[in-house]
Parts: structure tokens; C-alpha cells; sequence
């Protein structure tokens, strides 16, 4: 009965420690995964939403070209194709919360990572006003 209490008490406590703490504000809690492993691939946009929650998927998608895909390689690079064509390195934030991408040619920029599954990420994006807006991701 003793080993049965401490066992049940150990679970309980297991459960409140993978249930209360998540890397990203989305999820997952937990994964096999590394972040990096996660991370990389060839990504889709699914949806994109403004400063106020409206779905502007349709507008980015026109920005963005339709055959856009953002592929990021584990050794560190990646490419984007469509109308936004770039390439560059990639790593993840000190805290392993932000995407931060060098282009070839240009400034580093960050987004923030909101949720980061196998097949799935959400980014937030802070736009030239200092707004926020979320891009979804598929591969």
C-alpha cells in the first residue's frame, strides 16, 4: 500500500510539472523533438492574421506569391521562394523562443515562436508599427 501512495504521489507531481510548463504560449508541453529538429523543413502558409484577428490570408498569400514555401535546413540556412525570394542563415533565439533570420543581403529580423509541433508553427510577427500579427505555418 506505501509503494502505491509514494507512486501515485509521484504521478501527481509529474503531471503538474509537464502540465504548467510549456516553452511556447501555444504548445506543445512536451515533445521527442528538439526545437531544431521541430524548426526545420519545407513550410506553407495556412493563415495570417492582422494586428486585430482578421484573417488576411488571401492578401498575404497574393504578397507572398503562390507557390511560396519557406524551406529551413537543419545546417542553418534557408530560402524562401515566390515573390518574396530571400536566402540567408537561420538560428534560434538565445532562449530558443525566436526564429532569427540573416538574409544574404539585408537586416536579421526575429519572429516569435508561439507554436512549435512536428508539422506546425506559429509565428508572431511585429510589423513596422510595432504591432503584432501571426503567421501559421504547414509542412
Amino acid at each position: 500500500m506505501k509503494k502505491f501512495i509514494i507512486a501515485s504521489l509521484l504521478f501527481i507531481g509529474l503531471s503538474f510539472t509537464f502540465t504548467s510548463c510549456g516553452k511556447y504560449v501555444d504548445g506543445p508541453k512536451i515533445s521527442l523533438l528538439t526545437k531544431k529538429m521541430r524548426v526545420t523543413g519545407h513550410w506553407t502558409l495556412n493563415k495570417y492574421y492582422d494586428v486585430n484577428g482578421n484573417d488576411i490570408t488571401t492578401t498575404a498569400q497574393s504578397g507572398l506569391g503562390s507557390s511560396w514555401e519557406l524551406q529551413i535546413e537543419k545546417d542553418g540556412s534557408y530560402k524562401s521562394t515566390g515573390n518574396v525570394g530571400e536566402s540567408g542563415t537561420w538560428k534560434l533565439g538565445e532562449d530558443k523562443d525566436d526564429i532569427i533570420f540573416t538574409p544574404s543581403s539585408g537586416t536579421e529580423y526575429s519572429y516569435r515562436i508561439l507554436r512549435l509541433k512536428n508539422k506546425e508553427m506559429w509565428l508572431r510577427i511585429t510589423n513596422p508599427q510595432g504591432l503584432y500579427e501571426k503567421m501559421y505555418l504547414v509542412q
